[in-house]
C-alpha cells in the first residue's frame, strides 16, 4: 500500500512541476515578445509623428498587427490593447516634432494551464518617447 501510494505522489509530481515550469516559460517569452513589439511600436510612432491622435492609433495598430504576423509572435493581436497618447504639444491636433508621447501595451496574462490558480490581471509594458519628425514632413 505504501509503494501504491508513494508511486501516485511521484507521478503527481512529476506531472505539476513541468507544467509549473512551462507556466514560468509561458510568462516570460509573453513579457519578452509585448517588450519586443513595444519598442518596435515606440519607434514607429517617433519616426512617422501623424496628422492627428485617431489616424496615429490606426497605424499604430496596423503596424503592430504587421509586426505579428511578420515574427510570427505568439501573442494575439486581439487580446493586445495598445494607447498612445501625448503627454506634451506644441500643436492640439498634429503630432510633430518635439511632441512627447506614451505607449501602453497591456495583454492578459497568459496562463499554460488552468490546474495552477493565477490571479487576473495584465502585462504591461509602458513607454515614453519623443516624435521626430517634422509637421512640413507629414505630407
Amino acid at each position: 500500500m505504501g509503494q501504491l501510494i508513494a508511486v501516485i505522489l511521484n507521478v503527481m509530481v512529476l506531472l505539476l512541476v513541468p507544467l509549473g515550469i512551462l507556466q514560468v516559460h509561458t510568462v516570460v517569452q509573453t513579457r519578452n515578445e509585448l517588450l519586443e513589439v513595444s519598442a518596435a511600436a515606440t519607434k514607429y510612432v517617433s519616426n512617422h509623428g501623424g496628422m492627428n491622435e485617431v489616424r496615429v492609433q490606426q497605424e499604430v495598430r496596423a503596424f503592430i498587427s504587421r509586426e505579428l504576423a511578420e515574427k510570427r509572435l505568439s501573442l494575439s493581436d486581439p487580446e493586445l490593447s495598445v494607447t498612445v497618447t501625448r503627454i506634451r504639444a506644441a500643436d492640439p491636433i498634429l503630432w510633430s516634432h518635439e511632441d512627447e508621447f506614451v505607449l501602453q501595451m497591456s495583454i492578459p496574462f497568459p496562463q499554460f494551464t488552468k490546474l495552477i490558480p493565477m490571479p487576473a490581471k495584465n502585462l504591461q509594458v509602458i513607454r515614453q518617447g519623443t516624435i521626430n519628425v517634422m509637421d512640413y514632413d507629414l505630407s
